[in-house]
């Protein structure tokens, strides 16, 4: 039986730890090649070690936020595997919980970078990457098909998956920086979808709830206590932690699944933003 991701190429950002590592290793098992990207050359190679011998993987140390790093590490995935077919922006901080008022600029600017600026700038890589020769190739459709025949359905030349949030969709399920740069991210995955439908390029995110993951670490220390209350107070459903591995398989299958699947926003939260 053929694996989901069978001979696919898979860029995953933030893959060092918690829920980019277990993208990781789910990937590997349906039969993709991985190239893990971090920021942490530690983490990065701690994860390279224990993942190797479930298939072709790769590490590259990226910072998502440098334009010069992102297209080092869409140069290294090439060289290594030829190509690149599958992107998963999962790479991302936390803020503080701090409202507009009590939010410093440069933790505004930190997190909109990671979060936002860099799943731009990976997912522009990303395109053009996977679009190669494409326009050329749809002039000869234009000139082999009859006069007022429909558009073949083009071939699939790339996914792209944007890890979100609940604070995506919602006022009060982060501080205002982190529930910015996660409703961007929708913004942006549902344009991509749309501007890149007809050349074959597919473009999703899914909204995970509560996760055991790493992102904690990246907590600027004094959180904001108000901010962080009205996080608990939509938080009283009392929705079950996600598994990290539910949540990588949801992943994998919308990487390598229905076709017909594109701009979609797809809750992974065990019911949070369903209260």
């Amino acid at each position: 039986m053929s694996k989901l991701l069978e001979g696919k190429v898979a860029i995953i950002t933030g893959s060092g730890g918690g829920l980019g590592a277990t993208i990781a290793t789910t990937f590997l098992t349906h039969g993709a090649s991985v190239v893990l990207s971090d920021i942490s050359t530690t983490r990065l190679s701690d994860k390279l070690a224990s993942l190797s011998a479930l298939g072709p993987v790769h590490a590259v140390t990226t910072d998502i936020t440098s334009e010069a790093s992102v297209a080092a590490l869409f140069s290294a995935a090439k060289e290594k595997f030829g190509r690149v077919d599958i992107l998963v922006n999962n790479a991302g901080v936390m803020d503080k919980f701090d409202p507009v008022a009590e939010l410093e600029k440069e933790l505004w600017d930190r997190v909109i970078g990671a979060n936002l600026t860099g799943t731009f700038l990976c997912s522009r890589a990303a395109v053009r990457e996977m679009l190669g020769d494409v326009d050329a190739e749809e002039a000869v459709v234009e000139e082999t098909r009859g006069e007022g025949m429909p558009a073949p359905a083009p071939p699939t030349r790339g996914v792209i998956l944007n890890i979100g949030s609940v604070a995506g969709v919602r006022g009060g399920s982060g501080g205002a920086a982190y529930t910015a740069s996660k409703h961007g991210v929708i913004g942006l995955t549902k344009n991509t979808a749309a501007a890149y439908a007809r050349r074959g390029i597919r473009c999703n995110a899914i909204l995970p709830g509560g996760m055991a993951t790493n992102i904690s670490d990246s907590l600027a220390k004094g959180i904001n206590t108000e901010g962080f209350g009205l996080v608990q107070k939509t938080m009283a459903v009392g929705a079950p932690l996600c598994e990290l591995g539910d949540v990588a398989e949801l992943c994998a299958w919308l990487c390598g699944g229905s076709r017909v699947v594109n701009g979609a926003v797809v809750a992974a939260d065990g019911g949070w933003t369903a209260a």
